[in-house]
């Protein structure tokens, strides 16, 4: 294990800023802009705000409804229409470090709108800093459940905050027997995330994407945490197998290129807009369309 700590001990430092960041990012309000396909309505990381009813932001939206002819519509939000998409997760899938705050799920929506005949609606569920255990909670709260029964398609990002807790809570103390605890608690979490969306809605196509490794831009040359992002993967990569119309995404190999640094936000953590695509042109590649008659 001693090979380890000098490791460690350099990652002091830096999670002591990512931990700022978190914090900060959560204070400052993003910058006001155009979304690419319409409003994204996050839910707040807050249990009493998390009641608010969807009936509220539905009112405006009648008028859309019927237009099945028009591959151009708008995807709406919070209406359910013939093709629901459901966001679930952290950041990644609230779309943080994107300015448009359209992340990779607004994309991948309009991608499935432009290769449906039906109306497509969206609700995100993405709440930044959301560990796995925190979802296993989520996906139980009424006004969640009553969206997934009513998905097509179910996206989830989870597992990033697992293995930034362990690192920041830990980092006097850290050894790779900690991340293997995390992983086997991780495997639990998301074997449970899957059953109770499959449960709820036996014919939802679920889609598990990938870890990356964000501190590659700092530490180049430390392939521990490469290790422990690949072995996590493994684990959502075998839950996926072992559940029907379940499917893993890889996306770490997109944020190892050299010119990869042009991919994140100004916090080195998250994706910017340009990575947010990179991964929905990934996502797009797995998602489940109706075959064509």
């Amino acid at each position: 294990m001693k090979k380890y700590k000098w490791i460690y001990l350099i990652l002091i430092p830096l999670i002591v800023m990512i931990g700022f960041l978190l914090t900060t990012n959560q204070i400052q309000d993003q910058p006001e802009s155009d979304p690419v396909i319409g409003p994204i309505v996050t839910e707040p990381s807050n249990d009493e705000e998390e009641k608010t009813k969807d009936d509220e932001k539905q009112n405006d939206e009648g008028e859309k409804k019927g237009k099945k002819d028009d591959k151009s519509e708008e995807v709406t939000e919070a209406v359910i229409e013939d093709i629901h998409i459901v966001g679930l997760g952290d950041s990644l899938t609230k779309g943080s470090g994107d300015k448009t705050k359209g992340g990779y799920i607004h994309p991948v929506s309009q991608y499935i709108q432009e290769n449906s005949e039906d109306p497509v609606s969206m609700k995100n569920f993405g709440i930044h800093g959301l560990p796995s255990e925190k979802l296993v909670k989520k996906v139980d709260k009424e006004n969640v459940q009553e969206h997934i029964k009513s998905a097509d398609h179910v996206f989830i990002t989870i597992g990033g905050n697992d293995i930034l807790n362990i690192i920041e809570y830990n980092f006097f103390s850290l050894n790779m027997d900690l991340f293997e605890t995390g992983k086997e608690r991780y495997r639990k979490n998301l074997f449970v995330i899957v059953q109770t969306i499959r449960t709820l809605n036996p014919d939802a196509n679920i889609y598990l994407i990938g870890l990356f490794n964000p501190f590659h831009n700092f530490f180049q040359d430390i392939k521990e945490i490469d290790g422990v992002i690949g072995e996590w993967n493994d684990t959502a990569e075998m839950v996926a197998e072992i559940n029907e119309k379940t499917y893993y995404i890889p996306i770490d190999d997109l944020f190892t290129d050299e010119d990869s640094d042009a991919l994140f936000s100004n916090d080195k953590l998250h994706p910017n807009q340009k990575g947010y695509s990179k991964m929905a042109n990934r996502i797009q590649d797995y998602v489940q369309l109706p075959e064509e008659d």
